[in-house]
């Protein structure tokens, strides 16, 4: 790819980008036979490191927005599937940690970090001061939808009230 890109290019990219992330979160679902919220917790529990904040039921129910009892429904569900386990929380027996337990060859492992995979390949491309500018461009996006999403629903809140 070279030269110079329009407005409309980029546009075009990110809606096609959207258009794969949909198509690969669709076959990830159907293929392994979870929710979206199931997905993203075990995508979230791919991604920790070893010396990350253990993941407690509380940190999931927030993250997704779910009450407790859900989360532990949730956990229920993945922890029968063997993907993931509960552990005491270091230091307090009362509480526990969840972590992944998916074999490092596993489908659903490669299957789960397709996204992941291909944002990594992309950016290796890229330099330090490029990889800046799409890391902020993208932000820029998120945080514009969410002032929109947000706007939206105050707009309607508004009008069911009034």
């Amino acid at each position: 790819m070279s030269g110079t890109a329009s407005t409309d290019d980029v546009v075009k990219a990110l809606n096609d980008l959207t258009d794969s992330g949909i198509a690969s979160e669709r076959a990830a679902l159907s293929t392994l036979g979870i929710g979206p919220n199931d997905a993203k917790v075990l995508r979230f529990l791919l991604q920790r490191l070893p010396d990350d904040e253990p993941v407690t039921p509380r940190m999931l129910a927030a993250m997704l927005g779910i009450s407790s009892a859900a989360t532990t429904a949730l956990i229920d569900r993945l922890a029968e599937a063997g993907w993931v386990e509960r552990e005491p929380y270091p230091g307090d027996r009362r509480s526990i940690v969840v972590r992944e337990t998916i074999a490092d060859s596993s489908p659903a492992r490669r299957i789960l970090s397709v996204r992941r995979a291909s944002a990594t390949a992309a950016a290796a491309k890229l330099g330090p001061a490029e990889r800046r500018i799409v890391a902020d461009f993208l932000d820029d996006i998120s945080r514009g939808e969410r002032a929109d999403t947000d706007a939206m629903a105050a707009d309607d809140e508004a009008s069911r009230t009034a």
